[in-house]
């Protein structure tokens, strides 16, 4: 993993898919499936849907998990690790769907042990 980038794409558990029909958006599954299924289909090495208990986005207000139902502005986070020609590839191939997400490229560092 040595020559892997990782890219966080960080986005509100509300957050809908702009590029589909009305239709696809009501019946259609949610913001982070689509990128986890958008991720396997582009062969990517890795990637992960990370479970936030609290958090918030903007300086706003903190939202907290509890019970089942999570509101529509909790934070949700989606982490990519590939090379970093593939992970560039995809975000510029999914550049329409990534709009009202916040993507951060994450430096790699591999530890040593002796």
């Amino acid at each position: 993993m040595k020559d892997f980038i990782t890219v966080r794409i960080y986005f509100e558990n509300g957050q809908k898919i702009h590029s589909q029909s009305w239709w696809k958006n009501l019946f259609a599954s949610d913001f982070a499936t689509q990128l986890l299924k958008h991720a396997k289909a582009s062969d990517l090495q890795q990637a992960l849907h990370l479970h936030v208990d609290k958090g918030y986005f903007d300086k706003g207000k903190i939202q907290w998990a509890s019970g089942e139902i999570r509101h529509f502005k909790h934070p949700h986070i989606i982490e990519i690790t590939d090379t970093k020609s593939k992970v560039h590839g995809f975000l510029d191939q999914h550049k329409a769907l990534l709009q009202a997400a916040s993507p951060v490229l994450v430096k790699n560092e591999t530890l040593l042990y002796h």
